[in-house]
């Protein structure tokens, strides 16, 4: 059975609710006028510069501030061929800073993220901006089909897309809550690859325990899944949310018998438990 840790964490009722607040700094107009993708030299710039600093700077301080180990990497050269014109990335999301584990993970390549709006007002806004967040409104359809836009422009150019299907970030949590429909949707759409990630935990031995009583980070890495062409685009959607909850449950310790072991995908019906 996989670690399950004692940390005194009460999470919320349903499994996409929030269970962080943030500071509200600025006021941001997320509408259809609202530049998704940042233009022009400053964003080039400003992107490349946190491009930097995010591989080089912050992935390392992740990988020993959270103790991150990488499993699965040969996952990525045994596909390298397919995931040439792009890829999208899904992990559960578990830490203020998972994202950093994936770019351990996944290494030197440009990923863009959508993200809560909230964060982008928030006092880590510009960070999130220029590490590639690409804020999700909810303001109106004309907004939401102009950040569908930019989804698709990642896509149609050959970069990568990571996404957190379960909707929001629960401290530690070991388990794999349910995944949202619009990423495999997405991955349809575009013939694109689904690349499982998991984030699952160790205790702390040893030495280690001077440093801190949070477990540690265990990255995976599962193989790609690939959209069918023989069913239609509902259900090859659905496959692959299927097979890549079934895929990043087992990565992380969870297995049919087990207690957890969830294929319940509704939202409404999950129940916490820790």
């Amino acid at each position: 059975m996989y670690y399950r840790h004692n940390l005194d964490y009460t999470y919320p009722a349903k499994s996409d609710e929030h269970m962080i607040t943030v500071k509200h700094l600025r006021d941001t107009h997320f509408d259809e006028n609202y530049d998704y993708i940042p233009r022009g030299f400053k964003g080039w710039f400003l992107r490349s510069t946190f491009w930097l600093l995010g591989n080089f700077l912050g992935v390392p301080v992740c990988a020993i501030r959270h103790g991150v180990k990488v499993y699965g990497r040969k996952n990525l050269k045994k596909y390298k061929k397919e995931l040439k014109g792009g890829a999208i990335t899904i992990s559960n999301h578990v830490l203020m800073w998972d994202f950093l584990c994936v770019k351990n993970a996944i290494g030197l390549r440009q990923l863009y993220f959508p993200g809560w709006k909230t964060n982008f007002e928030g006092p880590n806004g510009p960070l999130i901006r220029w590490a590639g967040g690409i804020p999700v409104p909810t303001d109106n359809f004309r907004a939401m089909a102009k950040f569908g836009r930019a989804m698709d422009e990642v896509l149609e150019r050959g970069d990568w897309l990571h996404f957190f299907p379960e909707g929001s970030m629960w401290f530690y949590y070991p388990d794999i809550r349910p995944l949202k429909k619009a990423v495999f949707q997405l991955a349809v759409r575009h013939n694109k690859p689904i690349i499982p990630i998991s984030i699952s935990f160790r205790p702390r031995r040893g030495i280690e325990k001077l440093f801190g009583k949070k477990p540690l980070a265990d990255v995976h890495i599962g193989e790609p899944l690939f959209p069918s062409k023989e069913l239609d685009k509902n259900e090859a959607a659905e496959t692959l949310r299927r097979d890549a909850y079934k895929i990043m449950q087992e990565m992380n310790g969870i297995m049919p018998g087990d207690p957890t072991y969830n294929e319940d995908q509704s939202i409404e019906n999950y129940k916490s438990t820790m």
